[in-house]
């Protein structure tokens, strides 16, 4: 029962490494074989060994190369056949998928479809499609620091479900170590990713000390954070994600639940929140945030009420208008 365990086990083993491949999988083996008493080579049943678990799969391809082995003229070593370069590599070809067609009738003609969902291109020409706001582009460490802050603030507002704010900035900060080790697995070494990570807790601590942000992260009807969405941008596919969407008054923090919000974090900038610089950010954001409208208007109805804002966490800034 033992043996019959481990040989279960070593099967096990095996089907594990080698469902990990993704496009090919070598596997590396040295067949045993003896020397009869009129000097021909038998080879040998693999026991014991990973080689025996796969043998059902690869023994006639081996025993056929080790035929042809033996039947060549044999040189003073050996082990030429371990050095036979690519006549020693057996290649086993992915099984075949068989194709399946349909013909169409002469007379099909596809139905005609109503439209839905994301918006053409025509919808959006009048945004600008084609000057839609891409999301910074800076250096490594300046995209880690706002994907921290995203993730920190994402958080924030999942606390704030359940937790008073004393209790959400609590349980914020224990998370700094897996925030570190979700910077490390981007490739950041040790020290920079705890540096990003103490900046991007800096910032939403602070942030949240802000009445804006408190009102923004709090719980709201409807609310959702980093909301994935679909729709044609200048004339092309393309997913958006929404940093957070509720349902809210007509001004920040009024009483009431009757507009829609759309808001977008951008850390790149803290540059002095005076009006004229906002208003410099507003016309490179605001064309993305209509273009959230449009998707959330083919989501929720065309007579909903809108508004859109903007904030900005490292000046404490939050700009808005209605849709």
């Amino acid at each position: 029962m033992r043996r019959a365990r481990e040989t279960q086990e070593m099967r096990r083993i095996l089907y594990v490494v080698a469902t990990r491949a993704r496009e090919e999988l070598h596997l590396f083996a040295r067949p045993e074989y003896k020397t009869e008493n009129d000097g021909s080579y038998t080879l040998c049943d693999p026991r014991d060994s990973l080689l025996a678990t796969a043998w059902p799969a690869v023994e006639t391809e081996i025993r056929r190369r080790f035929d042809d082995w033996v039947q060549a003229p044999q040189g003073s070593e050996v082990g030429a056949i371990a050095a036979a370069g690519t006549d020693n590599v057996i290649v086993m070809p992915s099984p075949a998928r068989p194709a399946v067609l349909r013909r169409l009738p002469n007379d099909y003609q596809a139905p005609e479809t109503e439209k839905t969902g994301a918006p053409s291109a025509e919808d959006i020409a009048g945004l600008g499609g084609s000057q839609l706001y891409q999301r910074h582009e800076g250096g490594a460490a300046s995209r880690a620091l706002g994907s921290a802050v995203h993730a920190l603030f994402e958080e924030f507002a999942r606390l704030r479900a359940n937790s008073d704010w004393p209790e959400a900035h609590d349980a914020l900060c224990n998370t700094q170590p897996r925030l570190i080790a979700q910077l490390r697995r981007v490739g950041m070494e040790q020290r920079e990713a705890a540096d990003v990570a103490a900046q991007a807790m800096d910032i939403a601590i602070r942030a949240s000390h802000d009445p804006i942000a408190q009102w923004i992260l709090s719980p709201h009807p409807e609310a959702a954070s980093e909301v994935r969405w679909a729709g044609v941008i200048a004339g092309a596919l393309r997913e958006v994600r929404v940093d957070r969407v509720f349902r809210a008054g007509t001004g920040p923090a009024f009483g009431g639940e009757d507009c829609w919000w759309i808001v977008d974090y951008k850390t790149a900038h803290e540059s002095s929140a005076d009006p004229a610089a906002l208003a410099k950010l507003r016309a490179l954001f605001a064309p993305q945030l209509e273009f959230y409208a449009q998707v959330l208007r083919n989501l929720r109805g065309r007579d909903v009420s809108i508004r859109a804002g903007v904030y900005y966490p490292r000046m404490s800034a939050f700009d808005w208008w209605e849709l």
